[in-house]
């Protein structure tokens, strides 16, 4: 059972499919033999977790690339025999604790009391569970219900999860924040440079030269924007970069495991 919830944590399915159940009203594994291996493999590493997620991330069926193969998807179309890698979004916690540490506003302290507050800076573990008062960004992004056990968690696409990265105060907080890095690389290499900051913290690459052109475009256009509206030259870049930051914090790229 826990070698099939390690599986499923990386593959977003288990091999079997129906973790909470085993029974025979659940579904068969796909590979029953390595489900079988993998178990026997738990009992040989003394029972440590650890050595089992190196050896599920350095398979070969994990390191597959995402490219699509009309021979077989016309043979498997719901990938349950993983012929892909299928891309996967990150847990809700991972999400703001994400956004938390590229901004620079995580606060890394252990232990300690849990919280309701949403604005507190501290990992998302660190939220309290009370059943009359759930975390609204941890709702949108399918936290697990805590009236029920949940052997695994939906994964929804909905339009208030782009709404949130839009006009979360939280998210807007640590777009500000963030910006502070990227205003010490533009004093020196000016807007590519801050751009190019922004990619590398964010997403862990440079960006393209669309990407970078475009991302120009819209901080230059922004910054002009702010200068007409009353802005200070200094205020009206400090803003722009703050907006640009906000798209990174928003692109599929920066919650989904490609």
């Amino acid at each position: 059972v826990i070698v099939n919830r390690l599986w499923q944590h990386h593959f977003g399915r288990g091999i079997v499919a129906t973790p909470n159940d085993f029974g025979v009203q659940g579904e068969k594994p796909t590979h029953p033999e390595l489900l079988d291996w993998l178990a026997g493999e738990l009992i040989r590493g003394g029972w440590r977790l650890k050595p089992l997620h190196k050896l599920i991330l350095l398979s070969s069926v994990y390191r597959q690339s995402t490219a699509y193969d009309s021979a077989r998807a016309a043979k498997d179309p719901t990938n349950r025999l993983l012929w892909r890698r299928a891309p996967a979004r990150l847990e809700a916690e991972i999400i703001r604790d994400s956004v938390l540490k590229v901004s620079g506003l995580l606060d890394e302290t252990m232990f300690g009391k849990g919280t309701l507050n949403e604005a507190m800076t501290r990992r998302s573990i660190y939220f309290m569970i009370k059943r009359s008062r759930v975390i609204p960004s941890m709702q949108l992004f399918d936290a697990p219900e805590p009236l029920v056990s949940q052997g695994s968690r939906p994964n929804t696409v909905i339009a208030p999860q782009a709404l949130l990265f839009m006009n979360s105060p939280h998210i807007r907080r640590a777009a500000l924040k963030f910006t502070e890095k990227l205003l010490a690389a533009s004093e020196t290499g000016g807007i590519t440079a801050a751009v190019n900051q922004g990619y590398h913290a964010a997403l862990g690459r440079q960006p393209a030269e669309t990407e970078q052109s475009a991302a120009k475009d819209f901080v230059s256009k922004q910054q002009a924007s702010y200068v007409e509206g009353g802005r200070n030259s200094q205020e009206a870049r400090r803003l722009a970069l703050a907006d640009f930051c906000q798209v990174l914090f928003g692109l599929n790229e920066f919650i989904y495991i490609q």
